[in-house]
Parts: C-alpha cells; sequence; structure tokens
C-alpha cells in the first residue's frame, strides 16, 4: 500500500460512528499521535446522510472526552471525494464497502484503498459494528468504545505503512 495522507470514515448516514471515528481520529492527531500524524487528513462521509447534526450519543460521548464537533458538517459520499483518499474504512461489509463498491464500481483501484475498519485493523473476524443510533446510552458507548480500539489499531497500521514508503 502507498503512503497514506487522507483517510476517509463511511457509514450509513454520517451522523453516529463516522462522525465519531473523524473527530476521536482528530483528537489523537493533535494529542497522543502529534508527531506522527501531523500530515494525516481525517474526514467522514455517509453513504446518505439523513441528519445534519450528529446524534446526541455521539455528542455526548466525545463531549465526555473533552473533544468538540465545531466545524462538522454531514455529507454523502462522492466520487471527488473517494478520489481524494487514500483510505476509507467503513464499518460494516455489506451495507458500507459492498455498497461503495458497487455505487462506483467504475473507479480504478477502488478495491485497494476500501476496508471495513477492524478489518484494517487486524481484527481476524466479527468486522460488523452496528449502527448505535436509537440504542440506550450504555450500548451506544459500548460502540464507540469498539471503534475507538480499532483507530488505534489502525492509526498504528497507517503509521507503519508510511514509514515503509
Amino acid at each position: 500500500m502507498a503512503k497514506i495522507k487522507n483517510v476517509l470514515f463511511l457509514c450509513s448516514g454520517n451522523s453516529c460512528r463516522s462522525v465519531f471515528a473523524e473527530y476521536y481520529a482528530k483528537w489523537l492527531k493533535y494529542t497522543t499521535y502529534k508527531d506522527t500524524l501531523r500530515e494525516i487528513n481525517f474526514d467522514s462521509a455517509g453513504i446518505r446522510h439523513y441528519f445534519e447534526t450528529p446524534r446526541e450519543g455521539t455528542i455526548d460521548y466525545l463531549n465526555s472526552k473533552g473533544i468538540s464537533l465545531e466545524g462538522f458538517i454531514a455529507k454523502d459520499i462522492t466520487e471527488d471525494l473517494i478520489n481524494k483518499q487514500d483510505l476509507i474504512l467503513g464499518f460494516e461489509a455489506r451495507y458500507h464497502v459492498r455498497k461503495l463498491k458497487r455505487k462506483f464500481k467504475h473507479i480504478e483501484n477502488l478495491d485497494k484503498k476500501v476496508y471495513v475498519l477492524l478489518e484494517f485493523a487486524g481484527q481476524e473476524d466479527n468486522w460488523e459494528i452496528e449502527d448505535p443510533i436509537d440504542m440506550p446510552t450504555e450500548e451506544y458507548n459500548k460502540i464507540l468504545q469498539v471503534i475507538e480500539a480499532g483507530i488505534h489499531k489502525s492509526i498504528d497500521k497507517i503509521i507503519e505503512i508510511n514509514k515503509s514508503e
């Protein structure tokens, strides 16, 4: 894999998982990984965004970590957005990765930069991260914690890939 500079998190509606992943990764970029992620950009989109603002559970969880969602704008995935990315990480194989590959099958080498987050992170199986929308707070937060762990492992992998390039 070539050097990774642009990472996009993709979910169904760009209101829960992808928003969380984008802002958590950006926060890590400026805190824990400030020396190694300096040139990496993080973004998010949805197959089709349903809401203009993130869901309350995502806002509350990020706020509990001191992370602001200032500047967030919900967006749909587009060909231009795909072409700007070096890596696209979805949360469900069927609803994110396969749909994206089917909808944009004309984009050359798309399959070489699209993964399920936990797959890219090196998890052996159980890659699916369900949509937490409308779940009770405890379950919602557990899903975001799974994403958190996947982001840390994915960032470590990105750092290794970029060192080897």
